[in-house]
């Protein structure tokens, strides 16, 4: 049996160590929501092929595409149309990055990156396994 200044240390290490539990979720949960690439609103040709990339008049492969139903953007329309044309998906070409066009980026970071890399967010690691359309039909850029 434990004495009253034994629990009493006891009961202090284990609100420490829940205080550090919680702020490092926090801190995490806050880190997680600051997006670090700028959001794409064009495109970029790579060899021949489309590639959404954000910013002019020199465009960045750097961006990301999440979901947004309210305004409608080039770089996923060229998302999209590569969804179609490479990877066998029917979505509207519409700019509308909606709950479709997320599945379907799910479903091909699933298939070339594994499920736990599969997210519904377009960014530089999906553009870099995935095939995107171009002149020369479908390849990985």
């Amino acid at each position: 049996m434990h004495s009253r200044p034994a629990r009493n240390r006891l009961a202090a290490t284990a609100a420490a160590l829940a205080a550090v539990v919680l702020a490092g979720l926090a801190s995490s949960s806050s880190a997680a929501a600051v997006d670090p690439y700028p959001t794409c609103n064009t495109y970029k040709n790579v060899n021949g092929h489309k590639v959404p990339a954000h910013g002019q008049p020199t465009p960045s492969l750097t961006c990301n595409l999440v979901l947004n139903t309210s305004k409608s953007n080039e770089a996923v329309k060229v998302l999209q149309t590569s969804l179609n044309n490479c990877h066998n998906f029917s979505l509207a070409v519409d700019g509308y990055y909606g709950q479709k066009t997320f599945l379907a980026v799910r479903s091909v970071q699933d298939t070339y990156l594994g499920e736990a890399h599969a997210d519904g967010y377009y960014g530089p690691r999906t553009r870099g396994a995935m095939k995107h359309w171009g002149l020369n039909g479908c390849s990985k850029i």
